[in-house]
This record gives structure tokens, sequence and C-alpha cells, in this order.
């Protein structure tokens, strides 16, 4: 039996092997192996405009990491696919393709043959169950990891418009409260844990209710120091948050959150914002808005433009300037319009001489 147990945990090391062999996905992307889906997507638009063909023409290798990131990203964009590929790799993905989208089992049947091979399969023999979550998941008992993940932590990120125009890095240092790696909980054999289900958005989730002493002591926590950077892309919008998973405050009873910061664009004295456009006012003279005049503008990244206007403009006329608004968001080489509103300030004070000559023209 000991032989047998032997030959078992050897094979399950060439299997881990075998499944992990190929291209790692989330290395690919750049993101962890427990990004959420807003991350991957981030990831995967942040690096398609960096190798994009049309930006890297005649560039083979430019072109071949661009198919590199969109393959990665269908797998990991697809909760099926990214399921499978979690236990079995790009091995099990190709057979899962091949299959024609069989699912799980896709991988699982190649699997079984292995160890069918040395144990056989049927009564007498070894039964292995695939369908489960083979590395790591539920083997039967113990608490969930989502019983354990603590609260995200967000915060206001002020950030000005001129660094929403032109794109930002920010570093900073931060302490946290931490486990040390792969920390398991402390076990606890309490029966006060009140459990209960509820539909969250729609969905059906399990709510732990427990006050015991034990369980709220876990985990040993200790101070962890972070050196985080934050990008802050052009053409980001008020509101949007930028997310750093797992580096929220872990505590005695849960692991850490996620650290999510929320941007918060602080007013402007010149542009107000309104989705990609700008808007602005600008004060002009009387003899301005009849004969026309050239005035340079300051844009948000200190570059000017020139704006000239050789027409009759009325009080709080709207003049449009394509091309001189916020850069989207998706392709910051496009950019959303300027409005400019003219304000006309009249004189306050006109000589005689003036005022015969006024009378002359009008």
């Amino acid at each position: 039996m000991k032989y047998s147990l032997l030959l078992l945990s050897i094979i399950l090391c060439a299997l881990l092997l075998f499944v992990y062999a190929g291209k790692d996905y989330y290395s690919i992307l750049g993101v962890p192996r427990n990004a959420a889906a807003d991350q991957i997507r981030r990831a995967y638009k942040k690096l398609t405009m960096k190798y994009h063909p049309d930006r890297n023409k005649g560039d083979k290798e430019a072109e071949a990491k661009f198919l590199e990131v969109s393959k990665a990203y269908d797998v990991l964009n697809d909760e099926k696919q990214r399921a499978i590929y979690d236990k079995y790799g790009e091995e099990g993905i190709q057979q899962h393709q091949q299959r024609g989208g069989g699912g799980a089992g896709a991988g699982a049947g190649a699997f079984g043959g292995i160890f069918e091979e040395f144990f056989g399969g049927g009564a007498g023999g070894f039964q292995f169950n695939f369908g489960g979550d083979m590395f790591g998941g539920d083997m039967g008992g113990g608490d969930s990891e989502e019983e354990f993940k603590g609260e995200d932590l967000k915060l206001p990120l002020e950030v000005t418009l001129e660094d929403l125009y032109a794109g930002k890095l920010l570093s900073f240092r931060r302490v946290r409260g931490a486990h040390s790696d792969n920390a398991v909980p402390k076990a606890c054999e309490c029966r006060n844990k009140v459990i209960r289900m509820e539909y969250v958005n729609g969905v059906m989730r399990r709510v732990v209710d427990n006050n015991c002493p034990e369980c709220q002591n876990r985990f040993d926590v200790m101070q962890k120091t972070s050196d985080l950077t934050i990008q802050i892309d052009q053409g980001m919008k008020d509101g949007e948050t930028i997310t750093f998973y797992g580096e929220g405050d872990a505590t005695t009873s849960h692991r850490s959150g996620d650290l999510i910061f929320v941007v918060r664009a602080l007013p402007h004295s010149t542009f107000q914002r309104f989705e990609n456009d700008l808007r602005m006012r600008l004060d002009i003279s009387l003899k301005e808005a009849l004969v026309g005049f050239t005035r340079v503008i300051k844009r948000l990244d200190g570059s000017n433009v020139e704006i000239k206007m050789d027409t009759i403009i009325r009080q709080g006329e709207v003049r449009q300037f394509r091309g001189e608004g916020m850069p989207l968001r998706q392709d910051p080489t496009k950019k959303g319009d300027l409005y400019i509103e003219f304000n006309l300030l009249f004189p306050t004070l006109l000589s005689e001489e003036q005022k015969a000559g006024l009378a002359k023209l009008l």
C-alpha cells in the first residue's frame, strides 16, 4: 500500500508539471491569479494599445505579442475557460477547444486516463473525481476562503484635471496589517456559528455570524510595508476605481481585502469637463467681438493652442473647436472637443470722439 501511495505522489507531481506547463496567461497580462474581471480587462486594453499592429508597423515581435495577449484575454475573460485553465493549464484549454467546448470534462478525461493506466478503473481500483477543485479547493469540510476575506478599503484619490489629461504615476508607501505568506487559520471547534443564506444582487450568498473569541483570533497579524504605484491613465473619469487586490488591512479574524482608490477630480480654474469634452468661458472686448481677434489658450498639458476668430461674435455665443478636449480613455490619441463660451466686456466709458466715430460706423 505504501508503494502505491508513493507512486501516486510521484504521479501527482508529474501531473502538476504537466498541468502548468505551457504559457502563463496571467503573466502575459501582468495580473495576479486572483485578479478580478475588471483588472483583467484593464490590463488587456493597456497591452493591446501598446502592441497594436497599427502602432507597430512591420514589427513582427509586437504582432506576435498582440496575438499572445489576445489569446490570454480570450481565455481569462471567459469564466468557464478560465476555470479549466486554472485547473488544467494550457493543455486543458486546447483539449477543451478541440472537443468543441466540452467543459472541464475535456481535461479531466485525459488526466483520468493516466491514472487508469497505473491503477485501473472500476471496482477494486482507485476512483478519482476531477469535477471538483483538485488543487486547493473544498476537499470536504473546513472553512471557505470567502468566509475569511476581509472588508475592502475604499479611499478617495484626489487628482487634477491636468493629471487626467496627461496621465500620471503616483508612488507611495503603505504600512498595513497583514498575515504571513500562506497563513492557515487556526482551528476552532466552536458551535456558535450561525449560517444563513441571502440574496445579494440576485446571487445567493452564505452569510456567517460568529462571536466566538477563538474565531476572532484565527490569524497572527504583523506589520507589512508595501510600495505601490498608482497609474492615472489618460482620459480617466471622476468616479472610476483603481484596485490593488489583497492590499487592504488583514485582521486577526480575516484576510486582507482589496485596496480601492476612487478617482475624485478637483475643480479647475479654467475648464469644466463634460464626458470627453471641455468647456470654458472667454472674456473678449467689444472691439474683438466686432472685428475679430487671435488668442492663445494653454492646454492642460502646458502646450498652447491658437484660437483665431474673424467673424462677429454675439454675447454668450458658443463655438466648438474639434479635437481640443480630453483624451479618450480607450484611445488617448483621439480627443473630445473644446467649447468656448464668449463673454463680451462692454466699455464703461466712451469719449465724445469715440461716440461720434461709432455713430458713423454703425
